[in-house]
């Protein structure tokens, strides 16, 4: 399966895109009608703003892993960065991680793609020093999640601008 993940580039930001709005709609109730996600310029936004992170990989501080679906279209993504801490008694290690969006396009679900672009974009984490790596999980995804060695860390709690 490895040798269908590739790390995602600029060329890839539209669909990046795409597949964040695609994320965005998964129902919080399992298996329910999907959450309607209003399209708008906040995609085209989001596009941009992958393009440049995605161009800028000097700074290695993000990663998206995709598998394709066809050229120009992306059948499963998994996008991530690495956020900078500071050494603790549990750790030196010099990153946390942090998987922002994993999606699957509906007519390439239950192939395993989610899977592979995780455990790429895990292991890439991990090789830049992450020794914990956290994630938001639907209903439908934290079974994958599990599997993968991934545990409920509650309470997680976030402030948010109104």
């Amino acid at each position: 399966m490895s040798e269908l993940v590739r790390r995602a580039t600029d060329a890839d930001a539209a669909e990046l895109a795409r597949m964040r709005r695609l994320a965005l709609t998964c129902p919080a109730v399992p298996w329910s009608t999907p959450r309607l996600v209003p399209d708008g310029p906040w995609t085209e936004e989001c596009g941009q703003a992958l393009a440049a992170m995605l161009t800028d990989q000097a700074q290695e501080t993000f990663a998206a892993f995709v598998v394709d679906a066809a050229p120009g279209r992306v059948a499963a993504c998994a996008m991530g960065f690495l956020l900078p801490r500071l050494p603790g008694p549990g750790s030196d290690k010099p990153f946390n991680g942090d998987i922002s969006t994993v999606a699957t396009d509906p007519g390439f679900r239950r192939r395993g793609y989610a899977r592979a672009v995780v455990i790429a974009l895990r292991d890439w984490m991990v090789e830049r020093g992450c020794k914990r790596i956290t994630l938001t999980a639907s209903s439908e995804g934290e079974p994958l999640y599990a599997s993968l060695g991934f545990v409920a860390d509650e309470p997680r709690m976030s402030w948010r601008a109104e």
